[in-house]
């Protein structure tokens, strides 16, 4: 087998270990907790968007769909992006291109989703 087999599950593993740090800030209160969900949910997508995976997995749209509900206020949608693209960041590789693909994909409208590592949350609308 080639190393490059194990690029997934590797990616999966640093995810997971990502998301159980934050666990405990999960704690803290609910917009923290919101925060947490929101990782999670997209953490079914990093895969794909980091370019570990060539296909995304039906739970990454479901993902989107549930971030793109915790997010009704403009003050929302700036707090759920920057949790997103701090979880990006934590993984090491966006391809923008795919980021910005999956909610046509995914037949889910949601426009804070942080595309590159230069991305500024704060001007979302």
């Amino acid at each position: 087998m080639t190393p490059t087999c194990y690029l997934p599950a590797l990616a999966a593993v640093a995810a997971l270990l990502f998301l159980a740090g934050r666990w405990q800030e999960a704690e803290a209160g609910p917009e923290n907790n919101d925060c947490a969900v929101a990782q999670t949910a997209f953490g079914d997508c990093i895969a794909y968007v980091s370019g570990f995976e060539d296909k995304f997995s039906p739970r990454c749209c479901r993902g989107l769909a549930d971030i793109k509900d915790m997010a009704p206020t403009a003050d929302r949608r700036r707090a759920l992006c920057a949790c997103i693209h701090s979880e990006m960041v934590a993984v090491g590789k966006v391809i923008p291109d795919r980021v910005n693909s999956l909610p046509a994909k995914c037949g889910v409208r949601i426009t804070f989703l942080p595309s590159s590592y230069y991305f500024k949350c704060s001007r979302i609308p």
